[in-house]
Formats: structure tokens, sequence, C-alpha cells
């Protein structure tokens, strides 16, 4: 197999098209996995790992940034996502062990599509984008609208997904992540769930819940969303969100977990996460603390 290191992106992207069957490598920790354990081919390695262009944490364009290559021990320690995204940060701060959070990259979370990733559903809930490079130009596209199944995305074999961005929450918004696995760390989600509220004059004027790991991809659920929409915040509100929620999860039953579990995971999740984003929304109201 051969190794390559290219040292800007344009050289990275002329590799991509010129090499047959190569595969990026960025942190490695699913890919070299995959390799050694033959459930994946390739040809070629090109290393994206020491490529400046997708580093750096930063608001641009009124949006605020992350480069590809971010580790969820960075993403998690950064004082603007723990702003404007508190969820994003316990996402990435409580995924698998310490030695993975300073290895993985965000990008490679994303774009290897597995059904538990952490990171997804955090960012779908800020409304996230994708920020795909190829030779042929750039273009973005919303991370609902990434994921086409388990391990597998609409990034093209000569793109790189070079950064991750979303808009800074509007005033009284809060953003949570809740998660449930068979142990507290190193372990992949059973079932996880991002909540987002936006409370303006003591109603809910944008909802939005995202499920993981209780699907073939993370899943936006919008019957859940639209129930909450208009509504003054309550417990029975919530238990009923819940419920959607439960609902609107397509779960399988594997090695973790059945799916009837799943589903009950869910509403327990969701109800936790409303409450949680309710909480932060209440303490946002100004808008002069964003997201935290």
């Amino acid at each position: 197999m051969a190794f390559y290191a290219p040292q800007t992106l344009a050289e990275a992207l002329r590799l991509l098209d010129e090499l047959e069957n190569a595969r990026i490598l960025a942190g490695g920790t699913d890919l070299l996995v995959e390799l050694r354990e033959s459930r994946a081919e390739a040809r070629s390695l090109v290393s994206i790992q020491g490529l400046d262009e997708l580093k750096g944490i930063a608001k641009k364009g009124g949006r605020l940034e992350i480069g590809a290559l971010a580790t969820p021990r960075e993403i998690a320690g950064n004082s603007l996502i723990n702003r404007y995204n508190p969820a994003l940060a316990q996402a990435a701060g409580g995924m698998a062990s310490s030695h993975i959070r300073s290895m993985a990259t965000i990008g490679g979370n994303i774009v290897s599509a597995v059904p538990s990733a952490d990171l997804p559903p955090a960012l779908m809930a800020a409304e996230a984008a994708v920020r795909l490079v190829s030779s042929a130009g750039i273009r973005e596209v919303s991370l609902s609208d990434f994921f086409t199944g388990p391990r597998s995305t609409v990034c093209g074999r000569e793109e790189i997904l070079a950064a991750v961005m979303f808009p800074p929450p509007p005033p009284g918004t809060g953003i949570s992540w809740e998660r449930f696995s068979l142990r507290e760390s190193n372990a992949l989600a059973v079932a996880a769930v991002a909540a987002r509220l936006t409370i303006q004059k003591g109603k809910i004027t944008r909802a939005a819940v995202v499920l993981g790991a209780v699907a073939p991809t993370p899943l936006a659920a919008v019957k859940t969303a639209e129930f909450l929409s208009g509504q003054k915040p309550s417990v029975d509100l919530f238990a009923g969100a819940a419920s959607l929620a439960g609902e609107e999860c397509r779960p399988i039953s594997d090695i973790r977990g059945s799916a009837w579990f799943r589903k009950e995971i869910v509403q327990v999740l969701t109800r936790r996460a409303l409450i949680a984003a309710l909480a932060r929304a209440r303490e946002n109201q100004s808008g002069k603390k964003g997201a935290a």
C-alpha cells in the first residue's frame, strides 16, 4: 500500500484525482482498524494530518467554523464551542477514551457515518453544514442532507470534508445532548438525543430534536419538533414529545440492546434533553452568553 503526505490541500485533491482506490487518512481511529480487520480496502492512503488549512476553530462570516482536523479534545475545551453549542462540547468531551479524543477528528467522525457517532446529532441540532472541497470546486451541504445510510454519505470519492459550520444561536436558545451507553466511556452509544429550544415570550418558537444510534443515520425527529413548536414548555408537553420521539426512531436489535429497549431509552433521553435545553434557553434570554 502506498502512502502519501501532501503539504497542501490542493496537492491532496490532485492525488485523489490521480490515484485509484485511495483513502483519506486523518485521525485514523476508524480507518486503520477497518484496514487491519479487512473491513475496508485501499491501494493508497493520502494523509491530510499535516494540512493547516483544515485546522482551527473560529468565527468566520457570522458562523462558527470548525476545521475538519479538530479533535474531540480541542472541541470540548474550546471557549467558542462551549458558548455557542455546549451540547457539542459535551458530546466531544465524553466520546470514547482520552486517547481517542486526542487522535480522532470531527471530519472523520462525520464522514465515517457510523449510526452511533456522537458528534452529528449535536451538530444537526445546531443547523450545521459541511464544506466539501474537490478539484472541481467547493460545495456546502446541510448535515441533515449529508448522510444517506450506515457508513454512506453524499461525499464523493474525490472530495474532502474541509470544515463544519453552524450559526450562533439566537437569544433565548438552549442546546443539550444526552447519551446512554453500557459503560461510562469508550463504548458506543445505545441511544443519544440532542435537543434545541428557542423560547420567546414564554413559548417555544423553534425546536429541534435529533436522535442518534436509533436509525440508519442521525435522525431529525420532525414530528416531535413540530409538536413542541408554538407551545408553552411543561412537564406534560415534554412527556408527549418524548413519546413521539420514541415512535419516530427506527432502531435495530443488536448486542448493545433490543429495538424495544432503545425506544424506551430514547424517551428518557428526550425528556432529559428537553429539560436541559429549556434551562439553557432561559439562561440565554438576553443573548449575552450565547448558548452556554
